[in-house]
């Protein structure tokens, strides 16, 4: 009891700095940084109604208290590792996503362009309560919904000509933005790709919001129960679009193309496994009370047989779909000729091209002469002669050196050698 008692008067201490602070900086927006000190404050209470109230009185009318709203609360979630001051301010972050201004989500995900992250507590951890690991996991896990649910609304402005750009920066009497007054399309009137994306990113805070079940001591916290409930409102909501859409792929899934089909039969799938494990939850919520009983909405899971239907439809198309060489893919040929004839060019339609200005004709082409063979000397053995074996050359170079005809004059008399008694090589 003892440390307990102290941490809480450290934390009562700590609040108390930051408003004096607060009131003796130079700061235009004292009252707003005042107001998000006191709503995330070092206790396991809730926020006070009033000051959530006022908070959001200041953003609705106003950028630039919306903008200052940002900053003091990513301040507050970057300085703290208090579980209970990191789930306020996020407690916060909602109140302001679904009562204030439109244009509140669009600066989180701009501010988050920019290096602010204001929901990434993925590397969040209570120093001081080391021992409620079930808490502040809760907090990382509401971080990431509130962080897919901002996310999927943005995406839904752009997809709608909102979003980004000047029209977010217009605010008028009712804290309604030019962009959130466009005509909404109904799931029915989108085409089937804007469909399967949507119903792809819904099914994705549908997980988060799975993963939102408290565990261990944060079942039994009072503050934790406070963000189940509101996440736990919201899923109400989003099992009711993601059945909508669910049955609008499954009307037009005999008019997809196969590959929408393998795309669409897989969301099925994951939607399927999501929608029982959500009737789990909400069976955990009943008996923990979280909300009243009328609240909550008649979930009907997705059976074997519609998958297997769908999965028989898929067959029957596979089977269906003409191949690339099939008769009905080959347009404008006549089979009955034969390969010849059809392959054989038309000689009437083919036309010459005219003949260019100042075109010369092409030189005319000089044969190569071919190029003359190297004439050998006669020699007494032809030594290429590679079919002659060793014995036989021998022979021919016997009969060459030996039986020609003597050293003779013209008349065929006998003529020796002159000796002039000199050596011949001087």
């Amino acid at each position: 009891m003892v440390p307990s008692a102290i941490r809480k008067a450290i934390g009562a201490i700590k609040d108390q700095t930051s408003i004096g602070i607060a009131k003796v900086s130079n700061n235009l927006a004292v009252e707003l940084e005042i107001l998000v000190v006191k709503a995330t404050s070092h206790d396991e209470d809730p926020a006070d109604e009033r000051h959530i109230r006022e908070i959001l009185a200041f953003t609705v009318h106003s950028k630039a208290y919306l903008d200052t709203c940002i900053t003091l609360i990513s301040r507050r979630l970057s300085k703290t590792r208090d579980w209970m001051v990191a789930l306020k301010a996020l407690l916060l972050v909602h109140r302001i996503v679904v009562d204030g201004h439109p244009s509140f989500e669009d600066e989180i995900v701009l501010a988050s362009h920019h290096g602010m992250r204001l929901l990434n507590m993925s590397h969040f951890r209570d120093e001081a309560h080391s021992n409620l690991g079930d808490h502040f996991a809760f907090v990382r896990f509401y971080a990431m919904y509130l962080e897919e649910k901002v996310e999927f609304s943005v995406f839904e402005k752009r997809q709608d000509g909102g979003g980004f750009g000047a029209e977010r920066h217009e605010f008028d009497r009712d804290g309604r933005s030019s962009a959130a007054k466009k005509e909404i399309k109904t799931i029915k009137e989108m085409r089937s790709e804007r469909v399967s994306v949507r119903l792809n990113h819904q099914l994705r805070i549908l997980d988060r919001v799975l993963a939102c079940k408290p565990a261990g001591a944060a079942k039994t916290s009072r503050l934790v129960l406070v963000a189940l409930y509101l996440v736990l409102k919201e899923s109400f909501g989003l099992y009711g679009e993601i059945s909508e859409a669910l049955e609008v792929l499954q009307e037009r899934f005999a008019q997809m193309e196969y590959g929408e089909c393998l795309k669409a039969f897989d969301t099925y799938v994951s939607a399927a496994k999501l929608i029982d494990e959500l009737v789990g939850l909400h069976n955990w919520c009943r008996d923990a009370r979280i909300a009243r009983m009328s609240e909550f909405p008649e979930v009907q899971r997705l059976t074997d047989d519609v998958l297997r239907t769908l999965q028989g439809q898929m067959k029957e198309m596979n089977r269906n779909w003409p191949s690339k060489n099939s008769p009905e893919q080959i347009e404008g040929t006549n089979l009955d000729q034969p390969v010849e004839e059809r392959s054989k060019p038309n000689m009437n339609e083919i036309r010459a091209l005219p003949a260019l200005e100042n075109h010369t004709g092409p030189a005319p082409l000089i044969e190569p002469q071919p190029e003359p063979q190297p004439q050998h000397a006669a020699e007494l053995i032809d030594l290429r002669d590679f079919g002659v074996s060793a014995d036989e050359q021998g022979d021919k170079l016997a009969v060459a050196l030996f039986s020609g005809a003597p050293n003779a004059t013209a008349n065929g008399s006998w003529e020796p050698f002159a000796w002039t008694g000199q050596s011949e090589a001087n």
